[in-house]
């Protein structure tokens, strides 16, 4: 019978079980056009039918990672149609940042590009046509072969060449696997079964699928399959039978069974569709929300996933899209939402959204939610701001708002301002408003205020009055006419002048200048009708001239005026005499007269400017008494001429009078000495000295009284006492002389004088001489020596001297004074020159005398003797006085000079030496100093100041200044040579420039840095050297490399440095150049850092998984507590799942995600049930990705919702001996966590806490619940009931459980082996219990419970395999009908 079995079979790899279609590479490759990355499109043309159409395309793709991939369909239609490509389930092609599509004309085709490939990019793919007439959809798949060898799709796509037959024997697979398909949440469980030719073969199961072979654990026939809640098998003999329960399309893919006894192998195509979808309202319409006009509006929806046949709705009804003017609907993705670009007051209604389809059970199929419209709140963007303006101007308000649309209403005083289109404009140019005014009147003062719906601006209108001059300045009429003023000095004037605005001020000018109002000398007055005053106390004829009052115009700073002339007639002055008496003009005044007889005098006076009071004169005495008219004095005024007389005039009458003239302005006051002559009286004294041998002087004091008459001389008498003899006349003296000399007198002889005044009224009584008689003898000696000659001056030929007078001069004044003078080469004095004591000068004892006559380059020494005169004129010679210091004849002071060349700019180098040499003279010697810049040079280690002189009647010297090491710093400057010298001193000036290289740049600022550039700014050297700057030189060290490197040269003191490398350090120095050389360094203190000025954001924070499904979770975390300088622009969402790296999954603030910014919230879809996943967030700005967030604790994929599911076979007998342990077990699906409760026929478990425990698995969302029993009684048998109940629904499952009594040991053999043939009469009977506890028999009769042997062996075995097996259903061996061996029993009994 076996080798019927064995046929001749040819086996190649190329044959497939189940289904056949293999991965062929070169079919996708000759639908793909040669294209490039930067291919240009071109537009695709109208062929073929008119519905969208994919031509031969191919459904399978593969790329290796890392390279891209070309995806190319041909098509056709009419019109062109349009391609949009997508990830499943939602991810638009179009929008990924790796990712093309094309479109080639020439050729009708459409491709998907995608670069850079990598292991997520693998998966299904979705291809759309659309064109007017409909839409065709190709679904297609792209598998990825990542690195490390070729895995199953790669070995599907490779192509191999056929093996020759060879003929085996082989086992036949008598019913192989076939391909099966099935949906998901419609088929529970998918069933493949096969039967091979021989039995008892140990078979083994795999699957293989894209992403299995992509996993390098994988083997050649894919992944070994464990048994677990989705995979079970059974075999029976020669039949293999897999159950697949609650297939999803992760079990999709291709299943082998191979049976490595015999080699066999055979395989299917389990295709699993996706599940139906099932829609519900994520985030459903909010109740109400409030929308403005002439703005932008979106109500959106989220739903559970995409595809999904909504209908929105208004005020209940449909809403048909094709009559819509201002309302446009959008559907991306989960979400859909009607945008109304502009809205209006009619688009405020009731608006529903309603799943027409494949509704969740339990959710609402429609949401609603109420629109409601208002009035868009403008508001004003600037403020009115306060005008002030005058009659007749324009004036203009402008404000600006936040938008073109926005309505504004102008009011003044709380009045609307209606347009005229004249005088009154309003302007509307953009978001500007203008009110325009013309032609402004005063009563347009108010508030001007414009106002939005919303908002409201003020501002202050204030229209002055355009003023005039309504009337001139004038004064009392009067004094006035047309043009001009008359008044007179110190009187008061009043002048008037009228103007339209009663508000505006006027001020008043004289002669240009203006009147300071708060002078005591101006009162000002002004009333409200515009009239104003100006009164003037006592005018001064400094007033006259223009009085002119000016006013604003009130527009602009133009000022009206009007002026008149005012002319002033000069006042009464105050009296002024012309000539008192005979006095001369500018002398003082006098008058004469006899005594006894007449004396008078005559005053001439004048009054200028017009009489304002009465004159008024009196005479005051010597003692300032004023003299009685008609008593002591006639006075007669007449003609501008006062005639004065005195009555009974004395001599003891005169003296100075004094005449005062007064009138309301002033007095005149002269004083006249009035003279009433008589004879002198004697002189007060007479005194003889001077007595010589042959005479003698007489001296007289002039009388005290003159007798009012001008002493007219003196007559001297003499008395020779030895003869006594009368008084003669022996001399006379003029008027002005006190002493006259007597000469003729006998030596020896005795003498007294006497002494008679004169004038013109005759002779005086005499005065005789004080004491007795004289006795005529000289009185004298020779003088004393002189002092030594001292030089006080000297010139080219003379010299000045000086000497004390002699001790004593002899008893006689010294009249001569010999000079003697000695040259250096002569050995004795000669007299040289006498002096008459007229001819010297004598102060403080001292004589000062002038020797000229000396001869310019020779040496004197000079003496001095004293000489008085005997009284016959004889001279008296004193000793000689000590000789004086030599002298050199010459010019005492000449002017400091330097000779040519002097001094001259010098440009020294540094280090070299610095030397000046200067000739200079001047008399007496010139003292020399050298400065610099304001400092006296003195000697040092580097300065040397050396002098020299000629030898000559003159001085000429030398000085050489030497400076060695010439330093710039301390050398460069202004160098002086100054002379002081008693001629005049002088000076001379160089500058002097030491050259060098630049002092070192300052202020070196590193600013603007980026990331690969920096901005270098700096100051240029404080000294430039003393030579131009050449430029600069840029140095930059890299602290990575740490040497310095040229950067740059400029001549500019700024420098901008590219090619930084990101995030390096560098330090920069920067050097100045002049043709001497480089100056030291500048450099940056701190390293600068090249980076830009902002940075990535931190890492958002709190992120937290908070709601999830079966596909999808919804993420939500915190802003980035640092965003680095830059607003964060999008947040990047990633995730991995077990085996994986992380991936974007997500990018927030694209056309993949409704989610901003602002929400911090995002669902992420395409998860697959059963996967675990961690999630991490990225924030993204300008600067860059932060770096990741906390990634999520591992999330199991997995039903949110999910009504509560008991296994299948849960529901079974337990059978179990008594005083056995026991477990009930029980595996439950559902979420949330159902609620367990467990009863007993019918009835609540007492005390079941302790015997019910659970188990909870997370990742199959399932429940295994255990009600354990550890000492089985026979009461414990009954049907045990477990309810599981969460919101989603409710399940439950029955078990029986049978308790069996023990058997005590025997002689039966059904007992002991499971013989039937036993003969024995043993009977087991059970206890008695509760009848509904009695589960194993069917016997209806009321008799105890038979136990039969051959059932608890059976039963036995039974518990024993369900004690070691958890998933294998061994149902049959425990569904032996108790009703057979009971008849059984009944046929053999005995």
């Amino acid at each position: 019978m076996v080798k019927d079995l064995i046929k001749e079979i040819v086996i190649t790899d190329d044959d497939k079980p189940g289904k056949r279609k293999a991965l062929d590479a070169g079919a996708a490759q000759k639908e793909e056009v040669a294209i490039g990355w930067d291919f240009e499109s071109t537009p695709l043309n109208a062929v073929g039918g008119k519905k969208p159409k994919f031509l031969a395309p191919s459904d399978k793709h593969n790329v290796n990672e890392g390279e891209t991939v070309f995806v190319t369909f041909k098509v056709e239609g009419d019109p062109a149609p349009t391609a949009e490509w997508f990830k499943v389930p939602e991810k638009d092609m179009s929008c990924n940042p790796r990712g093309r599509v094309y479109t080639n004309g020439a050729e009708n085709t459409i491709t998907m590009g995608l670069r850079n490939c990598k292991a997520e990019d693998e998966g299904d793919f979705q291809c759309i046509l659309t064109n007017s007439n409909g839409t065709a959809k190709f679904d297609f798949k792209l598998f990825v072969t990542v690195e490390g060898g070729m895995d199953f799709r790669a070995m599907l796509m490779k192509k191999k060449t056929k093996q020759k037959k060879i003929v085996v024997e082989r086992t036949e697979w008598i019913e192989p696997l076939f391909d099966i398909e099935a949906q998901e949440k419609k088929d529970k469980q998918v069933v493949l079964q096969a039967k091979l030719s021989v039995k008892n073969m140990k078979g083994k199961w795999y699957q293989r699928n894209e992403k299995i072979m992509a996993d390098i654990k994988s083997g050649e026939n894919g992944r070994e399959l464990m048994k677990s809640d989705k995979y079970d098998w059974k075999q029976e003999e020669d039949v293999y039978t897999l159950y697949i329960n609650n297939p999803t399309t992760e079990e999709d893919g291709t299943y082998i069974l191979l049976v490595r006894e015999v080699d066999a192998k055979t395989s299917c195509y389990v295709t699993v569709k996706r599940r139906d979808p099932e829609y519900w309202f994520v985030k459903p319409l909010q109740e109400k929300q409030l929308g403005y006009t002439n703005r932008p509006f979106s109500l959106a929806v989220e739903i559970s996933e995409p595809g999904v046949n909504l209908k929105w709705l208004k005020n209940g009804a449909i809403i048909n899209w094709a009559e819509q003017t201002n309302i446009i609907k959008k559907d991306e993705g989960c979400y859909s939402c009607i945008h109304f670009p502009n809205v209006t007051m009619d688009d405020s209604s009731y608006y529903s959204a309603q799943i027409m389809e494949f509704m969740k059970n339990g959710e609402d199929d429609q949401t609603n939610c109420w629109f409601e419209v208002e009035e868009y709140p403008h508001t004003f963007t600037s403020k009115l701001v306060d005008k002030n303006v005058v009659e007749k101007d324009t004036v203009e308000f402008e404000i600006t708002t936040e938008a073109d649309d926005a309505e504004v209403k102008w009011y003044k005083d709380n009045k609307v301002i209606v347009p005229d289109g004249d005088r009154i404009t309003i302007v509307e140019q953009g978001k500007v408003r203008k009110l325009i005014l013309k032609n402004c009147q005063v009563k347009d003062s108010g508030d001007i205020t414009c106002k939005t719906n919303k908002d409201k601006s003020s501002a202050k209108l204030r229209v002055g009055v355009l003023n005039e001059i309504t009337s001139d300045i004038t004064s009392d009429g009067f004094r006035s006419v047309k043009g001009m003023v008359f008044a007179v000095e110190r009187e008061d004037a009043m002048f008037y002048v009228s103007v339209k605005d009663p508000n505006a001020p006027v001020e008043f000018y004289i002669n240009g200048v203006k009147i300071n109002k708060s002078e005591s000398r101006y009162r000002y007055t002004e009333d409200r009708k515009g009239k104003h005053q100006l009164y003037i106390r006592r005018l001064e004829l400094s007033d006259a001239g223009t009085i002119e009052a000016r006013t604003p115009l009130n527009k602009g700073d133009k000022m009206l005026t009007t002026e008149t002339a005012l002319d002033i007639m000069m006042g009464e002055r105050k009296p002024e005499f012309k000539r008192i008496g005979k006095g001369k003009k500018g002398s003082r005044a006098k008058a004469e007269g006899v005594a006894g007889k007449s004396c008078g005098f005559e005053i001439d006076y004048q009054v200028e400017g017009k009489k304002q009071s009465e004159l008024d004169f009196k005479i005051l005495s010597p003692e300032g008494k004023e003299l009685k008219k008609g008593q002591d004095v006639n006075i007669t005024m007449a003609d501008g001429v006062v005639k004065v007389d005195f009555l009974n005039p004395k001599h003891d009458k005169s003296g100075a009078y004094k005449v005062v003239m007064s009138n309301a302005q002033g007095s005149a006051e002269e004083d006249i000495d009035v003279n009433i002559m008589d004879k002198p009286g004697s002189p007060d004294s007479c005194t003889v000295n001077q007595v010589f041998k042959d005479n003698c002087m007489v001296n007289w004091k002039p009388p005290s009284d003159n007798g009012g008459s001008e002493i007219l001389g003196y007559i001297i008498e003499e008395q020779n006492v030895e003869s006594g003899g009368n008084w003669s006349t022996v001399a006379e003296a003029g008027a002005s002389d006190t002493k006259a000399k007597i000469t003729g007198l006998k030596p020896g002889g005795k003498y007294r004088y006497r002494v008679k005044a004169i004038n013109k009224l005759g002779q005086s009584l005499p005065c005789d001489m004080n004491g007795n008689e004289i006795i005529a003898k000289d009185p004298w000696t020779e003088p004393g020596p002189p002092g030594k000659p001292n030089i006080l001056d000297w010139g080219k030929t003379h010299a000045d001297l000086s000497w004390k007078v002699p001790e004593k001069d002899g008893g006689a004044k010294i009249t001569h004074y010999v000079l003697e003078a000695k040259e250096n080469n002569m050995k004795d004095f000669i007299a040289y020159k006498t002096y008459t004591i007229a001819e010297v000068m004598e102060k403080g004892g001292v004589i000062q005398a002038k020797c000229d006559g000396l001869t310019e380059g020779y040496e004197y020494t000079f003496r001095v003797k004293a000489v008085n005169l005997a009284s016959d004129k004889s001279m008296n010679y004193s000793l000689p006085s000590p000789p004086s210091e030599s002298l050199m004849i010459k010019t005492r002071y000449i002017s400091a000079k330097v000779k040519e060349p002097g001094l001259h700019d010098l440009e020294v180098k540094a280090g070299k030496t610095i030397c000046y040499d200067v000739w200079f003279s001047g008399e007496p010697a010139p003292t020399a100093a050298w400065i610099k810049d304001d400092v006296v040079l003195e000697k040092d280690e580097r300065i040397t100041i050396e002098s020299m002189s000629k030898s000559g009647t003159y001085t000429e010297i030398n000085s050489t200044l030497t400076i060695i090491k010439a330093n710039r710093k301390e050398d460069t400057g202004n160098y002086k040579i100054r002379l002081t010298c008693g001629g005049g001193n002088a000076e001379a000036t160089a500058f002097v420039n030491v050259i060098d290289v630049p002092t070192k740049p300052t202020n070196l600022v590193v600013s603007d840095v980026r990331a690969e550039n920096c901005k270098l700014t700096w100051s240029p050297p404080e000294d430039d050297g003393g030579t131009p700057l050449t430029g600069y030189s840029v140095q930059i060290l890299d602290l990575e490399s740490n040497v310095w490197m040229p950067c740059a040269e400029t001549k500019s003191p700024e420098l901008s440095v590219a090619g930084l490398k990101p995030g390096h350090l560098y330090k920069f120095e920067v050097t100045a150049l002049n043709k001497e050389g480089v100056s030291p360094p500048i450099r940056t203190l701190d390293p600068v850092k090249a980076e830009n000025p902002y940075v990535a954001p931190s890492a958002p924070t709190d992120l937290n998984i908070v709601d999830f499904d079966e596909e999808s979770v919804t993420l939500r975390w915190a802003k980035p507590q640092n965003t680095g300088g830059r607003a964060i622009t999008n947040y990047i969402i990633q995730k991995k799942d077990e085996f994986g790296g992380w991936f974007d999954a997500l990018v927030t603030d694209n056309d993949n995600c409704f989610a901003t910014i602002e929400q911090l919230e995002s669902r992420v879809p395409g998860l697959s049930l059963g996967k675990k996943y961690c999630f991490r967030v990225l924030a993204v700005s300008k600067a860059g990705e932060s770096s990741p967030s906390k990634e999520t604790k591992p999330h199991l994929c997995r039903y949110k919702n999910l009504a509560p599911s008991i296994e299948k076979g849960s529901g079974r007998s337990v059978i179990v001996k008594k005083n056995r342990q026991v477990s009930l077990l029980v595996k439950i699906k559902g979420e949330p966590l159902p609620s367990l409760s467990w009863k007993k026929d019918g009835a609540a478990i007492p005390n079941i806490d302790e015997a019910f425990t659970y188990v909870h698995n997370e990742e199959d969302q399932s429940v295994l619940a255990r009600l354990s029993i550890p000492r089985a009684q026979l009461a414990d048998s009954g049907t045990y009931s477990l309810l599981a109940e969460n919101r989603n629904g409710i399940d439950s499952v029955d078990i029986d459980l049978i308790v069996l009594d023990e058997m005590h040991a025997n002689d039966c053999e059904m007992f002991s082996s499971a013989s039937l043939q036993c003969t024995c009469n043993c009977r087991y009977r059970a206890e008695i219990a509760d009848e509904k506890t009695l589960q194993a028999s069917e016997l209806e009769n009321s008799n105890p419970k038979m136990v039969y042997p051959k059932q608890a062996k059976l039963q036995a075995i039974s518990d024993q395999l369900n004690y070691h097996t958890n998933s294998l259903s061994i149902n049959a061996q425990r569904n032996i009908n108790i009703d057979n061996i009971d008849a059984l029993f009944k046929r053999t009994a005995r």
